[in-house]
C-alpha cells in the first residue's frame, strides 16, 4: 500500500485540522504524521533491503574506520562498498570460470575430432579402441563439466 500523502501540509488539510485545531493538535498531528510516514517508509524499504548485524573487535573496527575515515566515508558504507566489490569480482571470477569449462569442452571436442580423422585414414585397430575410449573420456568429462557449473 503506497502512503497517501507527499508531505505533512497535505496530511494535515486532509485532516482539516489546520482549520479547528489548537497548536497543540497541529503539533501532535504533526507528530503522528512523522510516526506514520516513517512506519511506511520502513516497511517498502525492508522489501528490497536486508540488514545485516556484524562485529569486529575494538581494534579491528578501530582500523576499519580509520580507513573508511581517510577515504571520505563513514564505516558501515565503507564496509558495505568492499563487500559489494568482492560479490562484482565473485562474479567475475565465476564467469571467467564458465568461459574455461566452455573452452575445455571445445578442445576436447576438437581432440576427439583429430582422433577419430586419423582412425579413419589410418585402419588400425588399436585406434579403433583408443578413439572408443576417448570418447567415452569425453563424454563422462562433458557430464562433469555440465553438472559442476
Amino acid at each position: 500500500m503506497e502512503f497517501p500523502y507527499t508531505n505533512v501540509q497535505e496530511y494535515l488539510k486532509a485532516s482539516g485540522i489546520l482549520e479547528k485545531g489548537t497548536p497543540e493538535a497541529i503539533a501532535n498531528a504533526r507528530k503522528l504524521f512523522r510516526k506514520l510516514y516513517l512506519k511506511q517508509y520502513k516497511k517498502e524499504y525492508a522489501k528490497d533491503h536486508s540488514n545485516v548485524t556484524i562485529s569486529f573487535t575494538k581494534e579491528d573496527k578501530s582500523e576499519l574506520k580509520a580507513i573508511a575515515v581517510e577515504q571520505g566515508k563513514r564505516l558501515a558504507s565503507y564496509i558495505k562498498e568492499i563487500s559489494i566489490k568482492q560479490l562484482d569480482q565473485h562474479a567475475r571470477i565465476r564467469n571467467n570460470e564458465e568461459d574455461v569449462f566452455l573452452e575445455m569442452k571445445q578442445l576436447l571436442s576438437l581432440c576427439l575430432d583429430i582422433v577419430e580423422a586419423l582412425q579413419f585414414e589410418n585402419e588400425y585397430p588399436r585406434l579403433n579402441n583408443s578413439f572408443s575410449e576417448l570418447e567415452t573420456l569425453f563424454n563422462q568429462m562433458c557430464v562433469l563439466i555440465d553438472n559442476d557449473h
